[in-house]
């Protein structure tokens, strides 16, 4: 639980963090992970020990700040609560087949995926630093042997999809003069292949198509369309975050 509020901070703040670096957004503040200690967006009084309990200060609350009675957001509380349950029922499914350590870097696994997915749909970016750590960590994980996915199928694996959808990136956006696929995209299915394996690349091509065919109904619906830029020409022309897709599949 304290592991999912801590992905909260990481999922708001990772964000602004990188926006303040590159100067994409000129209102952007200057935060890191750590400060300023946590606050309210809305009237910046700090929260206070007892209002940062996972879980239970979002329902004491009742989803307010206590100072504005400003509303705070559910995805704290789905966050909390979904990374409890997923690490519950990885130990419960899990043990004792797996390690602990083994549970552990499953769970890691799952975190990486979960805050690339919240920050790609809500800002349209795949952090380089949330992509390396899955890369990296899925290599060690297989070097170690703490997964079952041998280092030669790991390492040719990403090799393998980096080249492949990066000249279907290069390609699509040579022929029709716009991004299709994001580089960032590439990138996340190279470090999921690290972990899946070579052998899983058919599948994790074909299901991220399924599951990217299924988040742009979603957006369509809901309406949620972004663009990257709306001053550009073709702003008109909405984007949508495909990282969710990989991720799911």
């Amino acid at each position: 639980l304290f592991i999912g509020s801590f992905i909260n901070v990481l999922i708001y703040r990772l964000p602004l963090m990188i926006f303040a670096e590159y100067g994409t957004e000129p209102d952007a503040v200057k935060v890191n992970l750590w400060w300023p200690p946590s606050h309210c967006p809305a009237c910046g009084a700090s929260v206070m020990k007892r209002d940062n309990i996972p879980v239970l200060s979002w329902l004491w609350l009742k989803g307010k700040c206590r100072h504005c009675e400003s509303p705070i957001s559910a995805q704290y509380l789905i966050s909390e609560i979904l990374c409890g349950g997923i690490f519950a029922a990885l130990a419960i499914a899990g043990l004792p087949h797996f390690t602990e350590i083994q549970i552990c870097c499953f769970f890691l696994y799952f975190c990486l995926l979960y805050s690339l997915t919240v920050i790609d749909f809500n800002h349209l970016i795949l952090p380089d630093s949330l992509v390396s750590l899955l890369l990296w960590s899925g290599l060690l994980c297989s070097v170690l042997g703490i997964t079952d996915i041998g280092p030669r199928s790991a390492i040719c694996g990403a090799v393998i999809i980096w080249l492949v959808l990066y000249a279907v990136m290069a390609a699509y956006e040579k022929w029709r003069g716009r991004e299709g696929l994001g580089y960032g995209d590439v990138k996340l299915m190279a470090a999921i292949t690290v972990w899946v394996g070579m052998e899983k690349i058919p599948e994790l091509i074909m299901w991220s198509a399924a599951s990217g065919i299924m988040v742009y109904v979603l957006c369509t619906v809901l309406n949620q369309r972004r663009t990257l830029d709306e001053n550009h020409p073709a702003a008109e022309k909405h984007y949508i975050p495909f990282g969710p897709s990989i991720s799911m599949a």
